[in-house]
């Protein structure tokens, strides 16, 4: 069986693949899921998971919607933000931290006090220490 190339440009991996892989990316880390955990749900293996959150190789529409069904998400959440003009996909890569203030953050029930902590981010976020320019 032939290995499937990705497409690139002149610049390397299509910039579509890119923005899937970034986002299949970000969606797997959020679900907490190991790319062998991934692999294994849709029957591929952890390194192609690693290839396709590079853009390295393209996801054939059928991976695609198994990779879908297994994270619990629309196929179309792949491609958002992409509207004539591709997106900056850096903002994506979420670190550890950042995954776990959000998943904490969506885990408060309550609409008053997800203000309360969002306003507190916001006060730590803009302070600034004495001699900080």
């Amino acid at each position: 069986m032939m290995q499937k190339q990705a497409r690139k440009t002149k610049n390397g991996p299509d910039p579509v693949d890119m923005n899937a892989g970034a986002i299949l990316r970000a969606l797997r880390a959020w679900r907490s899921m190991s790319q062998e955990d991934l692999g294994k749900a849709v029957g591929i293996t952890f390194q192609q998971i690693q290839k396709y959150e590079r853009g390295a190789n393209r996801m054939a529409a059928s991976t695609l919607y198994h990779i879908s069904r297994a994270l619990d998400v629309s196929v179309i959440e792949f491609f958002a933000g992409l509207d004539g003009v591709l997106p900056d996909t850096k903002h994506l890569w979420l670190s550890k931290d950042e995954i776990k203030l959000l998943k904490t953050y969506r885990g408060i029930r309550e609409p008053d006090a997800q203000k309360h902590v969002m306003k507190l981010v916001e006060t730590v976020a803009s302070y600034r220490l004495d001699g900080d320019d």
